[in-house]
């Protein structure tokens, strides 16, 4: 039949490409099979020397990672193709291939040019130097990884978020006055499930050989409890949880302040707790963001052929919200970077304000900048301004 024919085309051309090395990709699309819609990208990848295909697989926020050694990954592709995916394009150096079915399955090949014509340097499948070690029991506990300290399929954005954490954690310490502390003091306030509070509790204790002392709070009681339980299970030494709010807080002295994804204003609160904590860090990622929106000014100005667009107000206001927050935080004394902390393909909420606290700032410029900010916006009130003593415009 013509479609075997054209799949066997298709087929042999791939298993040439991976002989020859001249094999760069393979995508399949128009998928047909069970469950949500998913693509699958096929590269070159080397584990322990030997060449294999590695067969990506993203439904979703989710990433299915599957190696098959070369001479089984033409096989893999054999029932993919025709099936679960109508359609199949290969990437050499020497031409690209395309292999597209109809809707009664009958398969069209083509020929063409390469689009790349430079293979690029086959991924080796060494252990990459993660700060996070996955063989860590709370990882388990946390339903991260499975046995043998392998993160499951489904988990894997997230262990991509917790080691981006760590790694960030980690520069800022390293820039910081408590380099040589020996034993910081850690508030992460909205802790939720605990991934990152566990994670960084873990990385001073083990990797850094310090004594942390990490408190963990969050306003759900059930999920403080949950993590309480698994830090006397894994015998995490100084880790404690607990249910409480961060403007129920007073303030105390602490060396680092987190907040990730606190909700709206909440993250003003969280600031404000760690500059009158005097923290040395203080690393917030803001989250529903809806102070600020309703303030700005729509029917005049020069923004307003932008701000009249719902999306793009909001975007902006998000925008305004977490500026005023870095001014302020510079204006207390903190040298600030704003970082993407993970890739926006997962989520929109990718912001993230990292602040250490710094002798050298320019604090005048800082509240100077800030005034003109405020002014421009036409802001009458934010609640981290507030929070630190400033005035509201009137």
């Amino acid at each position: 039949m013509q479609t075997d024919d054209e799949k066997t085309a298709f087929l042999e051309a791939t298993s040439a490409s991976l002989a020859a090395g001249t094999f760069l990709k393979i995508t399949l699309g128009k998928y047909r099979g069970d469950g949500e819609m998913c693509k699958c990208v096929a590269t070159r990848v080397a584990i322990k020397d030997l060449p294999h295909v590695r067969f990506v697989t993203s439904r979703g926020r989710q990433d299915l990672t599957l190696n098959k050694r070369s001479t089984e990954a033409v096989a893999h592709l054999a029932a993919l193709i025709g099936t679960d995916y109508l359609s199949a394009t290969l990437f050499t150096t020497v031409e690209d291939m395309s292999l597209v079915y109809s809707k009664k399955k009958i398969g069209q090949l083509t020929r063409g040019r390469p689009t790349l014509n430079e293979a690029p340097p086959i991924e080796h499948n060494r252990q990459k130097a993660y700060l996070v070690d996955t063989h860590a029991p709370y990882l388990a506990e946390l339903g991260v990884t499975q046995a043998g300290g392998v993160v499951k399929p489904s988990m894997y954005a997230k262990f991509r978020q917790i080691c981006r954490f760590v790694e960030i954690l980690d520069q800022l310490l390293a820039a910081s006055s408590l380099k040589e502390a020996p034993s910081p003091r850690i508030v992460d306030v909205g802790a939720g499930k605990g991934y990152l509070t566990f994670a960084l509790h873990e990385h001073l204790s083990k990797r850094l050989h310090k004594a942390p002392v990490t408190r963990g709070i969050d306003a759900n009681a059930g999920l403080a409890t949950a993590c309480a339980a698994i830090a006397t299970k894994t015998r995490m030494t100084g880790l404690t949880f607990e249910a409480t709010l961060a403007d129920a807080q007073a303030p105390s002295a602490f060396d680092v302040l987190i907040a990730l994804h606190a909700c709206d204003t909440a993250t003003d609160d969280a600031i404000a707790l760690g500059i009158k904590g005097d923290a040395a860090i203080i690393v917030v990622a803001p989250c529903c963001q809806h102070e600020v929106a309703p303030q700005l000014e729509t029917r005049h100005g020069p923004l307003a052929g932008m701000l009249k667009f719902g999306l793009m107000k909001q975007r902006h206001a998000d925008l305004v919200t977490d500026a005023v927050r870095a001014l302020l935080l510079e204006a207390a004394g903190y040298e600030v970077r704003i970082i993407e902390f993970i890739s926006d393909e997962h989520t929109s909420k990718n912001l993230m304000i990292a602040a250490v606290r710094s002798d050298t700032v320019d604090r005048k410029s800082a509240a100077a900048q800030l005034e003109h900010l405020t002014t421009f916006a036409g802001l009458k009130q934010q609640k981290l301004r507030a929070l630190l003593g400033g005035s509201d415009k009137q």
